[in-house]
């Protein structure tokens, strides 16, 4: 059986992928800050409000799922986009969870 080189690229891209679930902690602060173009201390006051729940690795790191980082980037939109702030972005998420 003769392969095309994109067919072979393929079958080794899919035998080589890693799939890592949506809620395991793997980001750093660090890397979320790059990835939504957010400041530290935005992502820190929306974590301190309750907002999103990264898992806290020693004293001071936290740790980030692709779940949190979804739900960051929807809060970003909120704030930025619609213009709420976070008590407003508090009050929709849980209107959310209710519907």
């Amino acid at each position: 059986m003769i392969y095309k080189k994109s067919e072979m690229r393929e079958k080794y891209e899919d035998f080589f992928e890693v799939e890592i679930p949506e809620d395991e902690p793997i980001y750093p602060l660090n890397i979320v800050c790059k990835l939504l173009k957010m400041h530290s201390w935005t992502i820190n006051e929306i974590v301190k409000e309750g907002i999103v729940h990264p898992k806290k690795v020693g004293k001071r790191k936290k740790l980030f799922s692709y779940k949190d980082i979804r739900r960051l980037k929807y809060v970003k939109y909120l704030i930025e986009k619609k213009g709420v702030n976070i008590q407003g972005v508090k009050v929709i998420l849980e209107i959310k969870k209710e519907i």
